[in-house]
C-alpha cells in the first residue's frame, strides 16, 4: 500500500520540482530527507481511482509537500500564480494499493479482525470502500494556508483539503 497525495483542479497545472535533499545532524549521525514540494502529472487515471464521485475535478496531479515554512510559502506562491480567481483546488490524501489492480481509499480499522476472516470478506471490504467512503474535508482560503493545514494532509489519510482562491 502507498500513501498518495493528489492535487485535483479543473485546469491543468505546470509541473514543478522544488525539492532538495537536506541532512540534519542528530547526535553523532546524520539523517537525510527531502524538503520542499513538487507537482507532477498523475499517472493514475481517474478511471483507476475508485472514488470518481468524490474527485470530480478534471485534472489530477501527484503532489509532495513538507511542513517547513519555506515550503509552504513556495507552495502558496505557486498556487497564487497558477490558480484562477474564485476557483478551488482539492488536495487529497488517499491510500492506494491492495492487490495492485484495485485502488483503495482509507479503510476502517481492521486490526482486530483475524487475517483469515479478512481474506474471506475482501469483496465486502471493496464494496464498503467504494460506496461508503466519507472523506474528512477541511476548507481554507489560500491566503490563510498554514502549517496546520499541511499537517492535516501529511498526518491523515482519507482527507481532502479544499483550498479556495
Amino acid at each position: 500500500m502507498s500513501l498518495i497525495h493528489l492535487l485535483a483542479y479543473d485546469f491543468p497545472l505546470p509541473e514543478v520540482e522544488i525539492r532538495q535533499f537536506k541532512e540534519v545532524f542528530v547526535s553523532e549521525t546524520t539523517k537525510g530527507f527531502l524538503q520542499g514540494f513538487s507537482v507532477i502529472n498523475c499517472y493514475y487515471s481517474k478511471d483507476d481511482v475508485e472514488i470518481p464521485n468524490l474527485i470530480t475535478r478534471k485534472y489530477c496531479h501527484d503532489i509532495e509537500l513538507t511542513e517547513e515554512d519555506s515550503c509552504i510559502e513556495n507552495f502558496k506562491n505557486y498556487l497564487f500564480k497558477y490558480m484562477k480567481p474564485h476557483t478551488e483546488i482539492e488536495i487529497w490524501s488517499i491510500y492506494l494499493g491492495g492487490d495492485y489492480s484495485k485502488h483503495y481509499t482509507i479503510m476502517p480499522k481492521l486490526s482486530n479482525i483475524p487475517l483469515e476472516h479478512l481474506l474471506t470478506v475482501n469483496d465486502e471490504i471493496d464494496y464498503f470502500t467504494e460506496y461508503y467512503f466519507k472523506p474528512v474535508k477541511k476548507e481554507i482560503k489560500l491566503s490563510m494556508m498554514s502549517k496546520e493545514d499541511v499537517l492535516f494532509i501529511l498526518e491523515n489519510t482519507g482527507v481532502c483539503l479544499v483550498v479556495k482562491n
